[in-house]
């Protein structure tokens, strides 16, 4: 696989193909580098989503055994398989649309806690992750509160601490602004700034996009078919109208 200065992540011709024959990536090549932000956007089905599940190995790892993959993904220098998916993990740090999918928990305390308590780190340490990371999003002392009688831009902001508390080399965010208010959203745009690091963001909010990513990608059909300063890209009404986002 092709080797890229300063990449975290590299993409190299990957095809995937669901159960039911829906074709969600085809050929996909794509270089993320240290410390940047990269906006995924495309109309639904271009395959944002499931790129992001490929990237800490959800699919096709644990996918359907009919699912067929092609080509092949680093992070870090690891390839995505079944014997790196624990480093790989950590690593890349995914959150979820939906926060629901990510908090299980009693409390917000024992969300952010459950993956180091997985790494088996002392409790210390444990407990120092979860202040950590939950003072980096705004809810210090929320420890013992309950997820599910949040706000939806609490239980997101408690969904990206979950991650956080696993020291992740690249966060990978699937619709981060989904359902919030304007308010929320403006928060939760300024926390992802603040967080600084490898971001890679697909997102429906081309505001977004254009505020914060240093780069943005047209995903369309499961192909890469634009990349570049989102300026450029958002600018372009031709483009964005051939490819559903006008």
């Amino acid at each position: 696989m092709t080797q890229l200065n300063g990449a975290v992540v590299i993409v190299e011709a990957l095809s995937f193909t669901y159960p039911d024959g829906q074709r969600a990536l085809d050929g996909l090549n794509l270089a993320i580098r240290d410390g940047e932000k990269v906006g995924l956007i495309g109309a639904n089905g271009a395959g944002k989503s499931t790129l992001l599940l490929h990237l800490n190995g959800i699919l096709p790892c644990s996918g359907p055994s009919t699912s067929l993959r092609a080509g092949g993904i680093r992070v870090l220098g690891m390839k995505v398989e079944k014997a790196n998916l624990k480093a790989i993990r950590q690593s890349v740090g995914l959150v979820f649309q939906n926060p629901d999918d990510q908090l299980f928990c009693p409390t917000v305390g024992d969300d952010v806690a459950f993956g180091p308590r997985q790494l088996r780190l002392p409790e210390a340490e444990v407990a120092a992750r979860v202040e950590m990371s939950l003072a980096a999003v705004g809810l210090r002392d929320f420890e013992a509160r309950s997820a599910f009688h949040m706000s939806f831009g609490e239980k997101k902001r408690v969904a990206i601490a979950t991650v956080l508390s696993m020291n992740p080399k690249v966060l990978a965010l699937d619709e981060p602004t989904s359902n919030l208010d304007p308010r929320s959203r403006k928060e939760l745009i300024r926390l992802l700034r603040q967080l600084g690091g490898t971001q890679i963001i697909a997102s429906h909010d081309l505001d977004l996009v254009k505020t914060l990513c240093d780069r943005a990608v047209l995903l369309s059909k499961g192909k890469a078919v634009a990349e570049g300063a989102p300026e450029k890209i958002l600018s372009d009404t031709a483009l964005l109208e051939a490819h559903g986002l006008e």
